[in-house]
Parts: C-alpha cells; structure tokens; sequence
C-alpha cells in the first residue's frame, strides 16, 4: 500500500534562509568623520591613490625593461647609446618610486601611532584599529620589497652577459613577485571598510 505524502504542518515554522543585511559603513562619503576613524579613512585613500600612481610608474618601467632586455638579447657585450637612453629612463622610474616607497613608510609610521591609542572598538564594520594595523602594514611592506627588487633589476640589467639573465630580470620586473593577490585583497577590503567602495 502507496503511502500519503504527509501534509505540512501550517503550525511549523519557515526555516528557509534569509539573505544577510550588512550594515552600511559609517565612512559613507555622507558622513562627516572625526577622530580615528576619519584618520583611517583618509590614510587609506593616500594609500590607494599612491599604489595608483605605482601602477603607473611600474607598467612605464615594464616596457623599458622590455626594450633593453630586447637590445642585450641581441649583443650581451653592446653598451649602445639606446641602451644608455633605455637606462637613463628606467632610472628615472626608479626614482619616481623612491618617492611613492618614502610614503609607503609614511602610511607605516601614521597608522602604528593609531595603534598607540590603544582603541578596541570596531571603527567601521568589522575592523578594529590592530586588524587595521595589520592590513596596512602588510600592504605597504610588500611595495618596500618590491621597491628593493626593482631597483636590483635597475643595478643589473644592463650588464646582463646573456639571453637568459636579460629576461630574467625584465620578468622580476614585470611580475612584481611581492605584489600578491593576497595583497591587493586586502586593499580591497580596506577600501571597503572605509566606505571608498560599496557592499556588492
């Protein structure tokens, strides 16, 4: 004998999911902050804007790199008046994120005399002042690696003696090993945090 599909009881409650409602940032480009948390919000800002120009000064040297990898490709032993330009370019580069490096340790010293305060609360959503900390740190040490390793790419890819050593150093460049996407998440979520941009 067939059973019955047994009738919902109407006296049971609904268990289905309901979606979560994240509250909105109080770093709302509306909100007028004062204190720590406008500190932090402003600090984050500086930091995005100088990975920005970052961006623009590391694609710039990736296509010189490209360019003198090219001419020690084709003759290792040349010292050719275009591989002077090329690496008077690069140089140049280099020091354009001498300065963008110098604010990196800036955001370092600003954000650890926060800490000092020694404040426990949540500023916006989900971060307290150490997580914060922490976060800024991390992103800002992996550009002063970086900075480190562009600037031996500079000191050594004009001399390279082959093919080989040549595009290694145009890729350490290009690549930018310290810059993980471990890194640029958590620029994100800072960006979140801070309200410079919207919950998904």
């Amino acid at each position: 004998m067939v059973e019955r599909t047994p009738k919902k009881d109407s006296n049971q409650h609904n268990t289905s999911f309901s979606p979560v409602t994240l509250s909105r940032s109080p770093a709302s480009s509306q909100i007028n902050l004062t204190g720590s948390p406008r500190v932090v919000r402003d600090l984050v800002a500086n930091l995005y804007n100088n990975i920005q120009h970052w961006n623009d000064s590391h694609i710039k040297g990736a296509q010189i790199v490209k360019n003198i990898a090219v001419l020690k490709s084709d003759n290792p032993k040349c010292y050719s008046s275009q591989l002077e330009e090329h690496t008077s370019n690069l140089y140049q580069v280099v020091k354009d994120l001498q300065m963008l490096k110098n604010s990196f340790d800036s955001f370092k010293g600003q954000v650890n005399a926060l800490k000092k305060l020694k404040n426990p609360e949540i500023l916006f959503v989900s971060l307290d002042i150490d997580s914060i900390v922490d976060m800024v740190e991390t992103i800002a040490n992996a550009y002063l690696k970086e900075f480190e390793t562009k600037t031996t790419v500079l000191e050594n890819i004009a001399h390279c003696k082959n093919d080989d050593e040549a595009m290694f150093f145009a890729a350490c460049w290009t690549m930018q090993p310290c810059v993980t996407s471990v890194i640029n998440l958590k620029l994100e979520a800072l960006l979140v945090e801070t309200g410079h941009r919207n919950f998904n």
